[in-house]
């Protein structure tokens, strides 16, 4: 079992290929996207065994931070303006948000950049923001720049006077955003659509590349707003919809495929065997499996002698 310990253990993206959603008449800065890249893995790990580990990206990060950061417009600015990213638990979801949330803040060249996690509660909005303002403590450039309003949930650098402000569903104002960034953690817990709608119809037009990076795992409300999300991402990705300016990428199970097939797992969980053991999700296959066997010994009489 891998797990990792920083260097040589994590999975690196090999040969990086453009995301099949770059269009035409866009271009790969590699500068632009080495920059991102660099920028992100000069910070560290904040929890458990990776604590002040460097965040070296694993392969499906990085191409996420490639296609996000590198990919442009003939005009130089970022072709995609909004990402949707639904993956499961325990893959680094917080800490590659707070990795992107710090970016935009920090290292966008961006004056006065406002950057807003979202959440469904404070509570919620407030594990992104904890992980980025430890990431800042355990960074000494960023550290001696930014400065850290911890009872506001509020980090400004100072450089550029940016900032990175936490923002819930349970309290917001509905007016005078200027959004350069919005890091939206587990879209699918949203009440409502009231601040997703706030925060993305018009409040980035004074902005020339603002990006709307959406994290989630799998919801299961068919009338929310994330499933409208989930609906637009999948639909781009199997071909029945075009938006350039959208970035899609699911990780999870098709309807057929059979959830305790370990290859099926690889497909949907892209950090395992790195951030979870693969031991792990043996033993919570198993531990479905025979819940789903006692529901069906339930539910279907036997006979007995």
């Amino acid at each position: 079992m891998l797990l990792f310990r920083g260097g040589d253990d994590i999975r690196k993206l090999k040969k990086y290929t453009p995301t099949k959603f770059m269009s035409a008449d866009s271009k790969y800065d590699k500068d632009a996207a080495d920059f991102a890249v660099m920028f992100i893995e000069q910070l560290c790990h904040t929890k458990g065994m990776w604590a002040g580990k460097p965040f070296d990206l694993i392969d499906w990060q990085e191409q996420i931070i490639r296609d996000l950061f590198g990919i442009l417009k003939p005009n130089g600015y970022r072709q995609f303006n909004m990402a949707y990213i639904e993956i499961p638990k325990k893959m680094g979801k917080s800490e590659l948000a707070a990795a992107i949330a710090l970016l935009l803040t920090c290292g966008d060249g961006e004056e006065r950049a406002e950057v807003y996690g979202c959440a469904s509660d404070r509570q919620q909005a407030s594990i992104v923001f904890d992980v980025a303002a430890d990431m800042v403590r355990m960074c000494p450039a960023l550290n001696k720049r930014v400065k850290i309003l911890a009872s506001q949930k509020r980090l400004i650098y100072q450089p550029t006077n940016s900032f990175y402000q936490v923002l819930s569903a349970e309290a917001y104002s509905k007016h005078g955003f200027n959004i350069h960034g919005v890091v939206f953690d587990e879209l699918h817990s949203q009440p409502n659509r009231k601040l997703f709608d706030v925060m993305t119809k018009g409040s980035g037009d004074a902005r020339m590349q603002p990006l709307y990076f959406l994290i989630t795992t799998a919801g299961d409300d068919t009338h929310s707003i994330c499933y409208e999300v989930h609906q637009k991402a999948k639909d781009l990705l199997e071909g029945r919809k075009i938006d350039r300016t959208f970035y899609p990428v699911i990780y999870g199970i098709d309807e057929n495929d059979d959830w305790t097939d370990e290859k099926v797992w690889e497909k949907a969980n892209p950090s395992l065997g790195i951030t979870v053991g693969i031991d792990k999700v043996r033993d919570a296959c198993e531990s479905a499996r025979q819940k789903a066997e006692s529901g069906r010994r339930k539910r279907i009489p036997t006979a007995t002698p």
